[in-house]
């Protein structure tokens, strides 16, 4: 996964991101770029990047907005 700027900052716009959209449009693409961030934090996370040791609190927050927001979610595209 190529993102720009660091890992929890990515984390961070996405989670602002999960909120702004509650009850609104997202793109199928916005909600698969949400998924593949979670996976390469995880992964990053998992090979003892340190960087990834700092964001569990992020990883967790993450994870529920997209878990508590995917059904009031109307995908696009």
């Amino acid at each position: 996964m190529d993102i720009h700027g660091s890992l929890a900052n990515n984390l961070q716009a996405a989670i602002a991101g999960a909120r702004r959209y509650r009850g609104h449009p997202v793109h199928a693409e916005t909600v698969s770029f949400w998924s593949e961030l979670l996976q390469h934090a995880r992964l990053l996370k998992a090979n003892g990047n340190e960087e990834a040791s700092t964001i569990d609190p992020l990883l967790a927050e993450l994870d529920a907005a997209i878990a508590e927001r995917r059904a009031t979610w109307t995908v696009n595209g």
